[in-house]
């Protein structure tokens, strides 16, 4: 969904790992999205990743559009006889019935979610489909909107499971409480009010880095994924539908981005979408990504230049290892706001920021790859 990225200070150093193992993963730029389709919010492949749905979840038309690995839209479907309010998710059964879930809820006020559910659109070449309606509330949810340490009930990740919507909600407690809460919606039209069935905490904060966006599901090797921001949670070996009870491992990726579709291809192969934001230019593209269960190593993006300390408190050091002095590149340096603080040239291998001066918070350097022809964003953190 659309928001400016912000934070408050911060106290605590940020975790960069609470898994049970590691893994890495191999990480493409796939394509760029068409303009409009830079808010995506959901992903979905019908066809093992030869081609793929998604939706956005501003103000645009109640449409669904199909995509191939050029980002090209092959196919547009409208969605008729529906009032459209923040899309969040989309998902698909075995049979290829896509559940498109209108449940986004910021303020935590809403009172009218629903599901669509959108029969075997790849059999029907008709360019509009009428969705049939499943519409739910929270049965522990009694003030719209309830005190700010209790909003816990927006939503923006949903799989489905055995005859089952499961629903993951994206925290905005303040205070931060870092917990995801459970849903279980029968996958058929009707009207259900629902209660929590689990809850997973994915960390103490800041919430932009520890709240649920997206989710996906692997049938072939009954696997679970959780997204955030630059981290995803993989659960495996549960039991029955209660997937926080079997081994579950963070996976942290290799940039900061507003991530909020994945799906499952096929063989280890997942895709992802972020939504454009166009303050830090970063975003609105299609990615590929593999997992596997062997040892962390560097990413081209973390060799190309490296940010030390991190977190840090009184200035940063920049390494580059290739660098061309007669041609440097710019380093910027951002607030959480999107504000420019600093914006230098990197014209040698090693590069001091002095940072005493800021507050404690998350910082955003921005700097121009020509090895891989694209900007990398680094994350870093200042505290006392």
């Amino acid at each position: 969904m659309q928001h400016l990225i912000r934070i408050n200070s911060i106290l605590l150093l940020m975790i960069l790992s609470l898994s049970l193992k590691s893994q890495t993963t191999s990480w493409t730029l796939k394509c760029i999205l068409e303009s409009k389709l830079q808010h995506s919010s959901g992903i979905l492949t019908l066809n093992e990743g030869q081609t793929f749905w998604t939706q956005v979840d501003n103000s645009s038309p109640a449409e669904l559009y199909e995509i191939d690995l050029n980002c090209k839209i092959l196919r547009t479907v409208k969605i008729i006889g529906v009032s459209k309010t923040d899309w969040e998710e989309i998902t698909t059964d075995y049979q290829g019935n896509i559940y498109l879930g209108d449940f986004g809820n910021n303020n935590n006020s809403r009172q009218d979610l629903k599901i669509y559910i959108l029969r075997a659109i790849a059999n029907n070449s008709s360019d509009s489909i009428r969705p049939e309606l499943i519409q739910f509330n929270y049965n522990n949810q009694t003030a719209f909107p309830p005190a700010a340490a209790y909003r816990n009930f927006d939503m923006e990740a949903m799989v489905w499971y055995q005859d089952t919507l499961h629903l993951f909600s994206k925290n905005r407690t303040d205070p931060f409480t870092g917990y995801t809460y459970q849903y279980k919606i029968p996958a058929i039209p009707g009207t259900y009010a629902v209660n929590p069935a689990d809850s997973f905490k994915t960390g103490d904060g800041p919430d932009l880095f520890f709240w649920i966006t997206g989710a996906a599901f692997n049938p072939i090797d009954t696997e679970l994924i959780l997204l955030s921001h630059d981290r995803l949670w993989k659960f495996s070996g549960f039991d029955g539908s209660r997937f926080f009870s079997g081994k579950n491992s963070l996976i942290t990726l290799t940039t900061y981005s507003q991530k909020e579709g994945i799906c499952y291809a096929k063989e280890n192969t997942w895709y992802l979408t972020d939504e454009y934001f166009s303050t830090l230019r970063i975003g609105g593209n299609l990615y590929e990504m593999k997992l596997e269960p062997t040892k962390i190593e560097e990413s081209d993006s973390e060799i190309e230049f490296a940010v030390f300390p991190n977190p840090a408190q009184r200035f940063l050091e920049i390494l580059i290892p290739k660098i061309n002095p007669d041609h440097p590149d710019q380093l910027i340096l951002y607030d959480a706001l999107g504000s420019i603080l600093l914006q230098t040239r990197l014209d040698k291998m090693r590069t001091l920021i002095p940072i005493e001066h800021l507050v404690n918070g998350i910082y955003f350097i921005r700097a121009y790859s020509k090895k891989m022809n694209r900007f990398i964003v680094k994350r870093v953190l200042k505290v006392e």
